[in-house]
């Protein structure tokens, strides 16, 4: 072995292009694979940081048929009350949720995330505190005292990690918290933002004339599936008490159906499927490179075939050649794969820089053992697909026919050209995969991208600002209306206004309404709507376009009626009556007590939630208006004359001298926004394309060195062929036929495999089907494309070829 090793060094050395060549195609396919493979294994399958994570189950119940407002998966207040005292699956069961809060310290207000989480959640994650305690199971109903518990980065920025903090007072959005714990470093439930942890009081809401919905978390009793939870949470949710609203938050649909899956696969399932794709993506890749080098190794081994002869007549035998050729292939791999493990290493690093920040678990890659061991296995197999077809092609070549047949006529030679074919057209139909995949989705973002969200983002700048102390309705109006015009008199200022909501916002304000039949159609409409309460400003500044009537002026909220504006969705659903503007409706609400509601005007959709989702009905009632006014918070939307991000700072200026204690959170342009909620299929398109135009590289290096060799090995053809009258486009014709005829072949099976694969992608796209025209057709055309520049030069090589000097041999 160490004899075959010093040989294939030096034969290596003796073809060092070669060599280079195959080292480094080698080492991005390992690299990439193992890097995809780290970061896949560190979202989807590597162990939550709990005992017995795999018991945790997230528990939801659905009524199908029914849309849940914003597409929230929650369970209802009645269901938890009755499943929790009759549950044997289950030996716990509570609530959580992420929200962003106002929390007082000494020297300024702070908007930071914190959760709320029932008692029982903390036992369920087997969770100690590093101080203090955790919540008591009676912190968990209405009406407990106020406590809470400090994560460590809490503890440590805020209060110098100082153990004479418990018991001490935290203002948090505007009330007082006793500071009872301190979570150990490390524990981020349920995510890396969150500072602070307060009661979810969730136990004894059943039983009051509250209806609740809420994400909840559940443990598996040992031996229990999630199936049978499934089965016994659904009857408990059908023999519970059903409110009325319960159908505000879960929709009008079928009986109730309760699901129950791994707590690690619900944290995953929005991110599952694109790592999946780019699973596979990155392993054609690897499949592409070994064929490259596969290829390298036959054409390597052609060449070779006299001195391989000689070595078999002098007593060497097929199994010693094979070992030998192997052992280079071997020798050849392993350098590749330890360029590999470096270069996955510095891909891992870099990863949590680029990729989206929703991608979960992102501060839990490592480039860990596991790592390391998928690296070896990639490399033998590469050794293997790309070491094992090569030398078993050169331990079977005849000497006698290679001593006796020139070496450039002779028909292994032939053979060795349709083997390599044979490899191309495998790599070609990987490609095509490739590219119609990068395809697939870059249409579906570009799709994404140009949804008319409802709202002009260009040069707006958005704030959410929240009062100190649990302000009035009566101070906000007044901070509001201050507010506004100061930022209005600014020169760089074009217009201002403000609202309870803002797109792309993480909370919503969902109400009910009713609508009298001869308004509806002839039948009761009631229905649930997104509510805006927006200032004299607010549509304009975010070029929300007037459909029907007119907008909001300073006035509005003041007199005596009450006015409205809805949207198209609104009167596409519930209105049957036009013109829409002027029609006035008693008991809107449904706690209005016959009070009247003029419809003023109806303006265009907005997607709230993002490009992705479906308009849904809105209304917009005008700041001041009594029951629906902005109380203790202001979204503030201000579009400049020029730079958005230039005027944060004095924004930050004017609401610092009007309310120094309010807490300024997200002051940012919209087009940020906006990027940032497309940052993930943005991230899976572009490392798609990514492996797509790597995949499309490597055939076409694999094509032109093959075609290369090709032309070199036949030149005595080509040759003769001149001699006998064939004009130089007539051989640059043969080497294209040639190329292309085993390019077109792996397009079309690559075509097929593509259309049969692609439905898997189905829940990435937007906009388009699995089986896209447009991605269909560019993709193959990329690699066509490709295939022809890769054709150039051995085609100029063999229309260059001299028949004088190719007969006489030289």
């Amino acid at each position: 072995m160490v004899q075959d090793i010093r040989y294939a060094l030096v034969m290596i050395g003796r073809a060092r292009g070669v060599a280079i060549a195959a080292i480094l195609t080698l080492a991005l396919g390992i690299g990439g694979t193992t890097a995809v493979f780290s970061v896949a294994y560190g979202v989807l399958w590597k162990p939550l940081p709990y005992p017995a994570s795999e018991h945790l189950v997230r528990v939801w119940e659905e009524h199908p048929g029914g849309v849940s407002p914003a597409g929230n998966r929650w369970l209802s207040s009645h269901t938890y009350a009755v499943w929790k005292e009759r549950s044997t699956t289950l030996v716990g069961l509570g609530g959580y949720s992420i929200l962003d809060y106002a929390v007082a310290f000494d020297e300024e207000t702070v908007k930071m995330f914190g959760s709320r989480v029932s008692p029982s959640v903390f036992g369920m994650l087997g969770a100690a505190p590093v101080q203090g305690r955790f919540f008591h199971a009676t912190e968990g109903k209405p009406g407990s005292s106020p406590v809470v518990i400090l994560s460590q980065v809490l503890w440590r920025d805020r209060f110098g990690s100082d153990l004479q903090v418990l018991g001490r007072s935290l203002s948090i959005d505007g009330e007082p918290h006793i500071i009872i714990g301190i979570a150990k470093a490390g524990f981020d439930f349920p995510d890396a933002r969150v500072r602070f942890w307060i009661p979810y009081a969730l136990d004894g809401v059943a039983a009051s004339a509250r209806t609740m919905a809420f994400t909840a978390l559940g443990q598996l009793r040992v031996g229990a599936t999630p199936e049978q939870a499934e089965g016994e949470g659904t009857a408990a949710a059908r023999s519970a008490t059903r409110h009325p609203l319960v159908e505000f938050f879960f929709g009008k649909g079928s009986p109730v159906v309760v699901h129950v899956r791994p707590l690690i696969d619900d944290m995953t399932v929005n991110v599952r499927p694109a790592l999946v794709v780019l699973l596979t993506a990155i392993g054609l890749v690897l499949l592409i490179s070994c064929a490259n080098v596969a290829n390298l190794m036959l054409v390597r081994a052609v060449t070779r075939r006299r001195e391989l002869a000689v070595r078999a007549a002098l007593g060497g035998s097929s199994g010693r050649i094979f070992r030998q050729l192997l052992t280079e292939s071997v020798v050849l791999a392993g350098v590749g794969g330890l360029l590999g493990l470096l270069l996955a290493w510095l891909i891992v690093r870099i990863i949590p820089a680029v990729a989206p920040a929703s991608l979960p678990r992102l501060d839990e890659l490592r480039f860990d053992p596991g790592a390391v061991a998928f690296c070896v296995m990639a490399t033998m197999a590469a050794m293997i697909v790309s070491g094992v077809l090569p030398a078993m092609r050169g331990a079977r070549q005849l000497e006698s026919d290679v001593l006796r047949d020139d070496m450039r006529t002779s028909s292994h030679g032939r053979r060795a050209r349709r083997l390599s074919a044979a490899v191309l057209l495998t790599e070609a139909a990987f490609s095509t995969i490739l590219a119609i995949g990068a395809g697939l989705l870059i249409h579906s973002f570009v799709r994404l991208m140009h949804v008319d969200p409802g709202y002009a983002a260009d040069r707006v700048l958005t704030a959410s600002i929240e009062l100190p102390g649990g302000a009035s309705a009566e101070r906000t109006k007044l901070f509001a209306d201050a507010l506004l015009a100061r930022v209005r008199a600014r020169p760089d200022v074009a217009s201002a206004g403000g609202g309870n909501m803002i797109p792309l916002m993480r909370r919503s304000a969902i109400g009910p309404f009713s609508l009298p039949p001869q308004i509806a159609g002839n039948k009761p409409a009631n229905g649930r709507a997104l509510i805006y309460t927006v200032t004299a400003g607010y549509i304009e500044t975010l070029g929300i376009r007037l459909r029907e009537g007119r907008l909001f002026n300073d006035t509005d909220g003041r007199g005596g009626r009450r006015l409205i504006l809805v949207n198209e969705e609104f009167v596409r659903r519930h209105v049957a009556a036009a013109p829409v503007a002027g029609t006035r409706i008693r008991n809107l609400l449904g706690q209005d007590n016959q009070l009247e509601t003029e419809i003023i005007g109806v303006v265009g959709n907005v997607l709230k939630d993002g490009n992705d989702r479906e308009p849904q009905p809105e209304i917009y009632f005008p700041h001041g208006t009594p029951n629906e006014e902005m109380v203790g918070a202001v979204q503030l939307v201000v579009r400049t004359t020029g730079s958005p991000s230039a005027f944060a700072p004095e924004l930050r200026g004017i609401v610092r001298e009007l309310e120094p204690a309010a807490a300024i959170d997200r002051v940012e342009p919209l087009a940020t926004a906006i990027a940032a909620s497309v940052e993930q299929p943005r991230f899976a398109a572009a490392v798609l394309l990514g492996f797509a135009a790597l995949g499309l590289l490597l055939a076409a290096i694999g094509l032109h060195g093959v075609l290369t060799y090709s032309v070199s090995d036949r030149r005595r053809e080509l040759g003769v062929r001149a001699a006998l009258g064939a004009q130089p486009a007539e051989l640059v014709r043969l080497v294209l036929r040639e190329s292309l005829i085993v390019t077109v072949a792996g397009i079309a099976m690559g075509f097929a495999a593509a259309a049969l694969v692609s439905k898997s992608a189905q829940t990435l796209l937007f906009g388009i089907g699995p089986l896209d025209p447009t991605s269909f057709i560019i993709g193959p055309a990329a690699l066509m494309a490709v295939a022809v520049i890769a054709c150039v030069r051995p085609a100029v090589l063999a229309a260059s070829t001299d028949p004088a000097l190719t007969l006489r041999g030289e």
